[in-house]
C-alpha cells in the first residue's frame, strides 16, 4: 500500500504531501488542477523516463518520494526478483530529477539504476490509462495471472521443479558425453601403460641392488685378486713368512705360558684369544665372499637389460621405481572410473527419460486445467464488462504451442492442442506444433488475453486495444475477476470515466470499491457516481499564491464531501446538493450490504 506520496518542485506542484489509505482512494478536481500531474509524478517514482522539463520553473531539482507498506508476498517477490532485502514492512522509494537531466533513484536509501526502479514499480503498482505500468499489457505475465486464478501455483511449482531437475540431468549428461569424446583412446593408453608397468614386476629397492651387483660382477677378477692378498696375509702356511693368524696363535700360546707364571696376565691372554677368533672369522668371511663373486657374462647381460628396462620406465612414468608404481596405481584407478562411465551415462539417460515423461504429464495436466479455468474466466469477465457499459464485448485467451527441436516429446495422447477460449467456449486454432514442444518453467502454453470491445469486431491482443476509458474499464473488469489472484498490491486508474454516463459510472464506482477489498485502488474521476464510492476522497485544487499557480490536495469528509460532489454535479443548488447527499446515502447502503456479504 502507498501510505504517503511527497512531491516537490514538479510541474505546477511546489510542495505537496498526499496521505493515502487502504481500499478505494478517489481523486477529484477541475480540469487542469493537477490530478494527472500527481499520477505523472507517481509514474516517475516507479521508473518512468525522466524529463528535466517537468521541473518547476525557477527550481534546480524535482523530488518525488513514496512510502510503501509491503506485505509478505510482495516482499518475497522483491527479494527474489531484485535481490532486495526489504526489512520489516517498510519501503521508501525516492527519485531526484536535476535540471542537468541527471536522475537519481534510491530505495531505502540505496542508489539503484532506473531500470531496477522500473522493475520494482511493476511489482508494486499497475497504472491503467496513461502509463506503461500495465501488467495486463505484458503477455509474458498472462499465464501467471491465469494460474493464480485457477489455483495452479502448487502444481506449477511441482512441474517447474521437475523441469529444473531435467535441465540439470541433461547438462550432466552433455558434460559426460563431451568428457567421453576421447575416452576410448584414453582407456587404451591407460590399459597399455598399466600392463607395461605390471609386466615389469618391479620391486622396491631393486634398482639399487642391481647397480651394486653389476659393480661387483664387472670387478670380479680384481675382487678375487684383492681377497687373495688379504687371505694370504692372514692365513699363509709358509714357514718363512707365516700369516697373521699363525702369528696371533703363537702369541696366544706364549701368553698362556706367561699366565701360569703370572696370573695377572689373564686379561692379555683373553685379548689375544679374542683377536685370534676374530681373525679366524675374517678368514672364513673372505673365503665365502670370494666364492660368491664370480664373473658371469650372462648374469651381467641380464642385469644390464633389467636396468635398461627400469631406465625406460623412469623416462615415461617417474623418477624412480616408487613413482612408477604410483603411476600404475593412478592409471588403474582412472581406468576403473572410465570403464564405469558407460554405466553412469546409461543411468543419466534413464533419469532424463523418466523426468521427460513426468514433465510432459504435468505440463498436459497444467494445460487441461488452464483451458478449463479460461472458460470460467472469460464468462466472468464478460459479465463484468456488461455491467460497465461494454455490452457485447468478448474476451478470449489464446493458447499457443512453441515447437523446439531440443524440447520434450509429449506422451502419446497427452499433447495439448493450440486453441482459443472465447466467451466460455473452447475453439480450435489454426496454429499447430508437431513433434517436441518447448517446455519452459511455466509449461508448454503461450497464453495471451484477447479482446473484442464491440460486437462484430475480431479478437485482438490486449496490447492493441485503444487507450483511455474503454481500456481502463476492460482492465477494471479483468482485475475485478482476477483480484484475488493478482499479486500486484496497488492499482491506479486514470481517465476510467472517459466516455461513460452516470448509470455506468455508478457500476464502475461499485467495481472500484469492490476491487479495493483486495488491493489499494487509486482512481482519478470526474463522475460523482464514482467518487461517492471512495473510502477516501481527495480533492485536488489549484490556487494562485504570490503570482504563481500551485496545487493542493485536501481530504474531504462530511459536509465538505457533499460540497465536492455537488460541485461535480455541475451547479450548486439545493437540488444538486440533495442529489449529492442521496448519492452518498445510496452508496453507503451498497457498501454496507457488500461488506456484509
Amino acid at each position: 500500500m502507498l501510505v504517503e506520496l511527497s512531491i516537490t518542485n514538479y510541474a505546477v506542484i511546489d510542495r505537496l504531501t498526499i496521505g493515502l489509505g487502504p481500499g478505494f482512494n478517489v481523486l477529484t478536481g477541475e480540469t487542469g488542477a493537477g490530478k494527472s500531474i500527481i499520477l505523472d509524478a507517481l509514474g516517475l517514482l516507479l521508473g518512468d523516463r525522466a524529463d528535466s522539463g517537468a521541473i518547476r520553473a525557477g527550481a534546480e531539482q524535482a523530488y518525488v518520494e513514496g512510502i510503501f507498506e509491503v506485505g509478505p508476498q510482495t516482499a518475497a517477490a522483491l527479494s527474489e526478483k531484485l535481490e532486495l532485502d526489504v526489512a520489516g514492512d517498510g519501503l521508501i522509494v525516492a527519485r531526484e530529477l536535476n535540471a542537468s537531466g541527471r536522475s537519481v533513484c534510491r530505495i531505502n536509501g540505496r542508489a539503484f539504476p532506473q531500470r531496477r526502479l522500473a522493475e520494482i514499480g511493476m511489482t508494486l503498482v499497475d497504472i491503467h490509462g496513461q502509463s506503461e505500468h500495465l501488467s495486463l499489457l505484458r503477455p509474458g505475465e498472462h499465464v501467471d495471472l491465469l494460474d493464480r486464478y485457477a489455483g495452479l501455483t502448487e502444481l506449477r511449482s511441482h512441474y517447474a521443479g521437475v523441469v529444473r531437475a531435467l535441465t540439470r540431468t541433461r547438462k550432466e549428461l552433455q558434460a559426460l558425453e563431451q568428457e567421453n569424446a576421447g575416452t576410448s583412446e584414453r582407456k587404451e593408453l591407460l590399459a597399455f601403460q598399466a600392463q607395461e608397468i605390471s609386466a615389469a614386476a618391479l620391486e622396491a629397492g631393486e634398482e639399487e641392488a642391481l647397480v651394486a651387483e653389476r659393480t661387483l660382477r664387472v670387478n670380479a677378477l680384481r675382487i678375487h685378486e684383492l681377497v687373495g692378498l688379504a687371505h694370504s696375509a692372514l692365513d699363509s702356511d709358509s714357514a718363512s713368512e707365516p700369516g697373521g693368524l699363525e702369528l696371533i696363535r703363537r702369541a696366544v700360546h706364549a701368553l698362556v705360558m706367561l699366565e701360569r707364571i703370572d696370573p695377572g696376565m689373564v686379561t692379555a691372554r683373553e685379548t689375544a684369544e679374542t683377536a685370534a677368533l676374530q681373525l679366524e672369522e675374517l678368514v672364513r668371511d673372505l673365503r665365502s665372499y670370494a666364492q660368491g663373486v664370480e664373473f658371469d657374462q650372462q648374469r651381467l647381460s641380464d642385469i644390464e637389460e633389467r636396468l635398461d628396462l627400469i631406465s625406460s620406465l623412469k623416462r615415461k612414468y617417474g623418477a624412480g621405481i616408487p613413482e612408477i608404481l604410483q603411476y600404475e596405481t593412478r592409471a588403474n584407478q582412472e581406468l576403473t572410473r572410465l570403464e564405469g562411465r558407460g554405466t553412469s551415462a546409461a543411468d543419466l539417460q534413464d533419469r532424463a527419460r523418466a523426468l521427460c515423461e513426468e514433465a510432459a504429464g504435468l505440463a498436459a495436466e497444467l494445460s487441461t486445467a488452464r483451458r478449463k479455468a479460461a472458460c470460467d474466466l472469460t464468462e466472468a469477465v464478460e459479465e463484468h464488462l456488461g455491467g460497465l457499459g461494454m455490452q457485447g464485448a468478448r474476451l478470449g485467451l489464446s493458447f499457443g504451442l512453441a515447437a523446439d527441436p531440443d524440447g520434450l516429446e509429449p506422451k502419446a495422447g497427452t499433447a495439448p492442442a493450440a486453441c482459443v477460449v472465447v466467451s466460455g467456449k473452447l475453439e480450435p486454432s489454426t496454429e499447430a506444433a508437431g513433434g517436441p514442444l518447448k517446455f519452459d518453467l511455466t509449461g508448454v502454453d503461450r497464453v495471451e488475453f484477447l479482446i473484442s470491445p464491440n460486437p462484430g469486431e475480431p479478437l485482438r491482443p490486449l496490447a492493441g486495444i485503444a487507450s483511455g476509458g474503454e481500456s481502463s474499464r476492460l482492465m477494471l473488469a479483468i482485475k475485478g475477476v482476477l483480484s484475488r489472484a493478482d499479486a500486484i498490491p496497488i492499482l491506479v486508474f486514470d481517465e476510467i470515466d472517459a466516455g461513460i454516463g452516470g448509470s455506468v459510472g455508478e457500476a464502475v464506482g461499485r467495481r472500484l470499491w469492490s476491487l479495493g477489498r483486495h488491493h489499494q485502488v487509486i482512481a482519478v474521476s470526474h463522475l460523482p457516481q464514482i467518487a461517492a464510492y471512495g473510502d477516501r476522497h481527495l480533492s485536488v485544487r489549484k490556487r494562485v499564491q504570490d503570482g504563481r499557480t500551485t496545487t493542493q490536495v485536501v481530504e474531504v469528509q462530511g459536509s465538505s464531501r457533499v460540497n465536492e460532489l455537488t460541485h461535480m454535479l455541475g451547479s450548486d443548488t439545493p437540488a444538486t446538493r440533495r442529489k449529492a447527499e442521496e448519492l452518498l446515502t445510496e452508496t453507503g447502503k451498497v457498501v454496507a450490504s457488500q461488506r456484509g456479504a
